[in-house]
């Protein structure tokens, strides 16, 4: 091991900060700080990251200060600093702020106007459409349908899926029923939607789209990391076998099986260099059986939640962005093609709620050969707290989808 004289500083406490810090452990033996506005458990009891919290540290303008005060008193102790965003709002922030970052950080994120862009999924479809990407056929709501919202037309058949353009300030939104994504069944559900997301204080767009059918199985996750030169570095795709189904988790994937498709891989990768991507990305899509097609959901402008299927699979995440920009060191593109399976929850909670007969089988046979895994039970980082919150967090999981899945939610993915 090439002995480092960095530091991760990290952005984050969540299972996504944790998956970081492992991957930064496992390959360079380093431990991360992370900073946070407030703990959670996938972090806490950890020998590998010390977090510290900053009650302000998500509000803009607080944010620069928190972080340029510990820049520069870290760069006494370090020759590099590598900065990593762990959540939206802070991938956000760091790219607004990255010119005054950088005087202290290492950072590799997309310029801010173009983030904006990709965050933001109606600006996003428009990308996809110039570029050539098939994404579902959608119909973008503003403020102004919604204050004559009877009237609003939905050009779909249902069901149809639902969600907000932008996401970092639709989580300031709060109300009875609230999700981060929905499939509705009628123009009665649509309008009532509408009208509680505006009331409760959304001013942006919302994304209405035709629902692309399929479970869970159908999805795609593929992460990539492109380096300062907007070159793809690398890309892994994974097969979600299994998502959360709790109303404020519905997106985030509980169950991935590593995967390829070089057809996949070669439009991504013309996507993220023609538009002059820097850093992470994770991109959410599903498989459309009607023509055979993937399509495109969303674009992440960082590493994602369970993006540690990624090193669990072989292509350790910290080691492409510290070849690139703390060593400088130019790679061949790797395409992602090892099989391996990761999991968050309990084995007994995916064998009983997959859907996919095929997925299950295939599935069994990476567990029953060892090529499996987890992002938090990491075997050198184990005690008895750790330990205990893991069971807690296994309970919880057995809880939620027995009381959340169904045989149609099942099929909600994909919005």
């Amino acid at each position: 091991m090439e002995q480092h004289t960095f530091l991760p500083v990290l952005l984050g406490s969540d299972i996504n900060a944790y998956g970081m810090a492992r991957s930064f452990h496992e390959e360079y033996g380093v431990k991360s700080l992370a900073l946070a506005s407030f703990p959670l458990a996938p972090t806490r009891y950890s020998k590998i990251v010390t977090v510290q919290v900053h009650k302000s540290l998500a509000d803009p303008e607080a944010f620069l200060a928190i972080v340029l005060e510990q820049g520069k008193e870290l760069s006494t102790k370090h020759n590099k600093l590598v900065l990593v965003p762990c959540g939206d709002s802070y991938a956000e922030l760091v790219s607004r702020f990255q010119k005054e970052l950088s005087e202290f950080f290492i950072v590799a994120t997309p310029p801010h106007d173009l983030l904006e862009s990709l965050v933001n999924k109606a600006r996003f479809y428009e990308l996809c459409a110039a570029h050539g990407i098939a994404h579902p056929a959608t119909r973008i709501i503003t403020a102004q349908d919604a204050r004559d919202v009877d009237a609003l037309e939905i050009p779909f058949s249902f069901p149809v899926a639902l969600k907000p353009s932008d996401s970092v300030s639709y989580l300031d939104v709060k109300f009875e029923g609230r999700k981060k994504a929905y499939i509705l069944d009628s123009a009665d559900e649509v309008r009532h939607i509408v009208r509680e997301i505006y009331a409760h204080g959304y001013t942006d767009t919302l994304v209405l789209q035709e629902y692309i059918p399929g479970d869970d199985s159908h999805m795609r996750v593929l992460n990539a990391y492109v380096d300062a030169t907007s070159t793809v570095r690398m890309m892994c795709l994974g097969n979600p076998l299994l998502e959360d189904h709790a109303p404020d988790m519905v997106g985030n994937y509980t169950v991935i099986r590593s995967s390829s498709n070089q057809e996949v891989y070669a439009q991504i990768q013309k996507f993220l260099q023609g538009i002059g991507y820097v850093g992470f990305a994770n991109f959410d899509m599903k498989f459309d059986a009607r023509d055979g097609s993937y399509k495109l959901f969303e674009l992440n402008p960082r590493q994602g939640r369970s993006s540690f299927f990624v090193t669990l699979a072989g292509y350790n995440l910290a080691r492409y962005l510290v070849e690139d920009r703390v060593f400088g060191r130019q790679s061949t593109t790797v395409y992602g093609d090892h099989e391996s399976l990761w999991m968050q929850i309990p084995k007994r909670v995916f064998l009983k709620y997959v859907q996919s007969a095929d997925e299950k089988k295939r599935a069994q046979a990476l567990i029953r050969t060892g090529k499996w895994g987890t992002t938090l039970r990491y075997a050198k980082d184990m005690n008895l707290m750790r330990w205990l919150i893991l069971l807690r967090m296994d309970m919880r999981y057995f809880q939620s989808y027995r009381r959340y899945f169904t045989a149609r939610s099942a099929n909600t993915e994909g919005v």
